[in-house]
């Protein structure tokens, strides 16, 4: 695979001010296929800003351990609408295993990030992809386009802005100044975890995908110590089932209905499909294409109840774990190999001998709790809300009106297209998102059937931009 050629900023430079058709703040997953579909185009001369230096890996697929696993089989993995076996494709040139062996596996992260890499650097006219390894941290409008500020000192101007941040680490509640960097690790880094010290008691805050990947790494590397996790509903991420086949019929029944009407009746969905020798996780996949039109159907009220009370049984049923992660992650609970706990962080304290603990409230009410560990990993998900986000630029972009949060105050606001509304409500010329950032107007736009579709639209609509001011 060929190389990226990385431009960075040697402090004794003076600023520099490099001119691009588009830039791409943010070079994960989503910002590598928009730059992917506009060099096949040919002609644009794009800057990809992504401050690991390396494209198309993200927090995702930034893992090197090889025991984080896709949560989708490879069938469903394709970068592309129109070439379903592509993923497929490059696994079995890279392994040499016949492709349909492969199909319904759940691959490596780290494999699906070569992948996208792979296809960046073989696509023609890659040469023409200028790759800055820092962050973009403001971006103000300009004659013909935008003047963007990096974090580096240098700055470009681009007559299209693309923000393609991916998701956001949340913070650790609670913590605030009290703890000492080496006693927190977060999630993402995937080094650090696996650095944690096989004595030592970790307790990791949050149970989703991110507590997951903590433990799979702490039990490959024979941890002994004692792993405690706290989350406010005590719910952990449920497994896909070898065989799952959507159920048949569609989804109208569900359109006029409310959030609990809804859920009570894909409660009985999966009843049925149970009933009839199939799998609860066949009523899920019977909506899966469809949970863009569900979320739209609903009116903001129906979509704020959902967000109080039915979010999370939701995000552990639709959002699974590989079936050989779900062993794993039960086999050492069952064993108590960690303890999972529902309630509510209070504090953390650095204790005398340099510990920590950290008072909770369980979930129900009852007398308050402690435990005291060597290590907290953070394991709380992703930020929502822009005004929250780590950084300078979502807020700064907020602050000069050209983005606004989204529905219910996550993510930001966009149209059908993906073009960034401002403060006023209007489409700002030039500005256009994908990915996470659209979670309030779509809710479904993480996964990559959704974001393969919104890469290849961001892109036709920013070189019709392009064209069109020519």
């Amino acid at each position: 695979m060929r190389g990226f050629p990385t431009r960075t900023n040697p402090m004794t430079e003076s600023p520099a001010v490099h001119a691009v058709d588009v830039a791409i703040l943010g070079g994960g997953a989503a910002g590598a296929l928009v730059a992917q579909h506009l060099l096949a185009q040919g002609g644009v001369r794009i800057a990809l800003v992504e401050p690991r230096g390396a494209p198309a890996l993200g927090a995702a697929y930034s893992t090197a351990r090889p025991e984080h696993l896709l949560n989708v089989n490879a069938a469903r993995m394709s970068a592309f609408d129109d070439r379903p076996d592509d993923f497929v494709a490059f696994l079995a040139m890279q392994s040499g295993v016949d492709a349909s062996a492969l199909a319904g596996r759940f691959a490596p992260r780290r494999d699906y990030g070569r992948y996208l890499q792979a296809g960046l650097a073989e696509v023609d006219g890659h040469a023409a992809l200028d790759l800055r390894a820092t962050s973009a941290v403001d971006v103000v409008p300009a004659e013909g386009g935008y003047a963007i500020r990096l974090a580096d000192g240098e700055a470009l101007s681009a007559r299209v802005v693309v923000l393609a941040p991916g998701n956001l680490p949340a913070g650790l509640p609670g913590a605030g100044d009290a703890l000492a960097s080496d006693q927190v690790v977060d999630a993402w880094q995937y080094d650090a975890v696996g650095a944690i010290d096989p004595a030592d008691d970790v307790c990791i805050v949050g149970a989703g995908l991110s507590m997951v990947d903590t433990l799979l790494t702490l039990q490959a590397n024979g941890h002994r110590g004692r792993i405690v996790a706290l989350s406010r509903h005590g719910l952990m991420p449920l497994s896909h089932a070898p065989g799952t086949q959507p159920q048949a019929g569609g989804i109208d029944a569900l359109l006029p209905l409310g959030a609990r009407a809804r859920m009570r009746l894909l409660r009985e969905w999966a009843d049925a499909a149970v009933a009839q020798g199939g799998r609860w996780q066949d009523a899920l996949e019977r909506l899966r294409p469809q949970v863009q039109v569900l979320w739209a159907a609903w009116p903001a009220s129906e979509q704020r109840r959902f967000l109080r009370h039915a979010v999370r049984h939701w995000d552990i049923h639709r959002h699974r774990i590989a079936p050989e992660v779900g062993d794993i992650v039960d086999s050492m609970r069952a064993r108590g190999r960690f303890v999972l706990h529902a309630g509510r962080v209070g504090a953390f304290e650095a204790t005398a001998d340099g510990r920590v603990r950290i008072d909770w409230h369980p979930r129900g009410g009852g007398a308050g709790a402690h435990c005291i560990v060597d290590r907290v990993v953070n394991a709380t998900g992703t930020e929502k809300r822009i005004d929250r986000a780590p950084g300078p630029l979502l807020p700064a972009l907020q602050a000069r009106g050209l983005v606004r949060p989204g529905p219910h105050g996550i993510g930001i606001d966009t149209n059908a297209s993906g073009q960034a509304l401002g403060a006023d409500g209007q489409p700002v010329p030039g500005l256009w998102t994908l990915g996470a950032l659209r979670i309030g107007t779509l809710w479904e736009s993480v996964a990559m059937p959704e974001l393969r579709g919104q890469a290849a639209g961001v892109a036709a609509a920013a070189r019709s931009a392009l064209d069109a001011a020519r």
